[in-house]
């Protein structure tokens, strides 16, 4: 008995440090970062690394803030990730009570065309709707940007809310339909109410996927005054002159935290949602 608990003991401090060591492996370059950004640009490239900022500064932020167009970055990825979110939310959840709720010809094949989308990279479709975008004239355009944001954030959302729809029972349908109840009024007042941890975890993915994307940013906008955060931040890179690695760490450091406040509040309804369909009974 002694050498089964000894085993078990071992094999519970082996797991824990190799959580440990997982974790210390994700948050160090977060740590580094936002260190990073509170340096002095002679502290930053030096030939022992300062782990703890022996001088701390806030010039880097004041410098991203007012002498660059960091503002404008931020409220255009606010703008484009909310709109992004808002809209693929709200044709998902709809797209998914139908696809679950309603018997029609040709269900099935809808709903394996929206896994076989999901499986194609983003980036194939880059060139056709840069193409696509040149005729329509929907380059350096936020409503373009939105649009190409949704086409690839939608069919993961709907079948998030596939899952979480076949999990209702079919009998409460059955008893609204008895009561006299309208498939419209089925959906906000039933259907919708019951997945509500699966609508904050779509809108979190949504969000930090429009919020985090680069590749179709950098192909479909061009001027600054439609360009998103992780544009911006790349434009910040300089091959000619020395690159301000402070302030690049400012600029990621700020641009972490709205996703980081959209995590924590929605905490408990991201269990929720994950977990929820998890266990069929």
């Amino acid at each position: 008995m002694r050498k089964i608990f000894r085993t078990k003991r071992a094999g519970r401090v082996l797991l824990f440090t190799g959580l440990c060591l997982c974790t210390l492996f994700f948050i160090f370059p977060v740590y580094w970062a936002v260190s990073m950004s509170f340096k002095f640009k002679a502290d930053i490239l030096v030939t022992v690394p300062q782990y703890i900022p022996e001088r701390v500064t806030l010039d880097n932020y004041v410098e991203i803030i007012q002498k660059s167009n960091f503002p404008i970055y931020a409220s255009n990825s606010i703008k484009v990730a909310m709109l992004t979110t808002l809209i693929c939310v709200a044709a998902a959840a709809m797209a998914g009570f139908a696809l679950t709720r309603f018997a029609f010809s040709g269900r099935k094949t809808i709903s394996a065309l929206i896994y076989i989308v999901r499986m194609v990279p983003g980036l194939v479709y880059t060139v056709p709707l840069y193409v696509i975008y040149s005729k329509l004239g929907l380059l350096d355009n936020h409503a373009g940007l939105i649009l190409a944001y949704c086409t690839f954030s939608l069919p993961i959302s709907i079948w998030l809310f596939l899952n979480f729809y076949e999990e209702i029972p079919r009998e409460i349908y059955e008893s609204a339909n008895m009561d006299g109840c309208s498939e419209y009024r089925m959906f906000l007042s039933i259907a919708l109410p019951l997945v509500l941890p699966s609508v904050s975890v779509v809108s979190i993915l949504c969000f930090i996927g429009a919020w985090n994307e680069f590749g179709l940013a950098l192909t479909l906008t061009f001027k600054d005054q439609f360009k998103t955060l992780p544009i911006a931040i790349n434009s910040m890179i300089q091959r000619e002159r020395d690159t301000p690695f402070g302030s690049i760490a400012a600029a990621g450091a700020m641009s972490m935290i709205p996703a980081i406040i959209l995590s924590l509040t929605m905490q408990k309804y991201i269990v929720k949602g994950l977990t929820a369909g998890a266990v069929k009974g």
